[in-house]
């Protein structure tokens, strides 16, 4: 039996975006009457509110620049905001290195605050980085850009190129038209698949989508796919940064494997693993048939031992990568201390706890 595809988002696509309150001013959240209002309509998720609060004030003590002129609190509100829509079952080092960029990303300027402003006003999930931003895939907003970037055609600054370019890898397209693009994979969605749209910063232009397939939550592993980009865009830090905000989060929530599977003659998508730091494991000869061809498969894959801990360089690699050495160091320091508060943190509530307890023991 055909599995059941949608294209609307799956429950792993919102996994993966971030947390947003439902109706309410987020702003309000620091206001305590308020934000007691907004949870008991059910307006916020599980956790939002306290990590909301923590987050402002922590941003409050120690903000990671000079406070915008006339807006004062948009450090603090955009460090907030970031902050709690990484959700609660995420781990903290990943909520405060994802909050701090996102707090300097929208407090470069007036204008760059105002836009970020009004785009999380409009679309809160939205995982944003530096040069991209990834969005749910939808038809009504990406279907005939995606098209117009990846049939071949002169589109924008790009000019004409073979189609195959992009598709003569994958089981699927060139496509005759939007409809049949529309029917494939890309938007025909399984309940254990995501879609992403990757979007441009600066120009708000489509760059091309990234797809995840076969998440498997009891064993916490999952497949990434090679993102599908316009020519002009391979090579680019565009694609780079758009895994690297998947594979961040995917960790964050506690999986364990990230897979990628590459035909073995795709020379691009293999420089592209290697870019990315992914460990080749293995090739699979006859794996499947595309198109009337043989593939040959490569299986590519990223641990989360190798990802993140003490002697970890993968993740660290690539966030230089794109950050720079100056913003990887400031990072990792930065969640060295607030590691060892959180711990100091703990301690001293464990022995007020206990505390109490020895008290109401010696009074019964």
């Amino acid at each position: 039996e055909k599995p059941k595809t949608t294209t609307q988002p799956t429950p792993l696509t919102n996994k993966i975006l971030n947390e947003a309150i439902r109706t309410g001013n987020v702003a309000h959240l620091t206001d305590e009457s308020k934000s007691k209002r907004m949870k008991q309509k059910d307006n916020v998720p599980q956790g939002y509110v306290e990590n909301y609060v923590e987050a402002y004030r922590k941003c409050q003590d120690k903000p990671y620049g000079a406070a915008l002129a006339g807006a004062p609190e948009a450090r603090f509100e955009a460090y907030a905001r970031a902050f709690a829509g990484c959700g609660v079952h995420t781990d903290r080092n990943y909520r405060r290195s994802y909050a701090r960029l996102y707090e300097q990303l929208c407090c470069q300027s007036h204008g760059a605050e105002e836009k970020f402003r009004e785009l999380y006003m409009e679309r809160p999930q939205d995982l944003v980085g530096k040069v991209v931003r990834l969005e749910a895939l939808e038809a009504e907003r990406h279907l005939d850009e995606l098209d117009a970037c990846t049939c071949g055609s002169a589109f924008l600054n790009n000019q004409a190129f073979d189609a195959n370019e992009v598709w003569g890898f994958l089981d699927f397209g060139p496509f005759e038209n939007k409809e049949a693009m529309l029917a494939s994979p890309i938007f025909q969605r399984q309940q254990n698949e995501a879609s992403f749209a990757i979007i441009d910063n600066i120009t708000e232009r489509l760059v091309g989508v990234v797809m995840l397939k076969h998440d498997d939550p009891k064993n916490l592993t999952i497949t990434l796919e090679p993102p599908i980009v316009k020519p002009a865009s391979e090579g680019t830090a565009e694609p780079i940064e758009a895994c690297f905000i998947i594979m961040d989060k995917l960790f964050a929530l506690g999986y364990r494997r990230i897979q990628m599977t590459i035909d073995a003659q795709d020379v691009l998508s293999k420089r592209f693993a290697a870019r990315l730091g992914l460990t080749k494991e293995a090739m699979i000869p006859k794996h499947m048939v595309i198109k009337q061809a043989n593939r040959d498969s490569l299986i590519y894959s990223m641990l989360n031992s190798d990802w993140k801990g003490e002697k970890a360089a993968a993740r660290s690699f690539l966030f230089r990568k794109l950050h720079g050495v100056k913003a990887q160091t400031k990072d990792d320091a930065n969640n060295k201390k607030e590691n060892s508060i959180d711990e100091q943190t703990l301690a001293l509530a464990a022995k007020k706890e206990a505390e109490l307890a020895e008290a109401q023991n010696a009074e019964k």
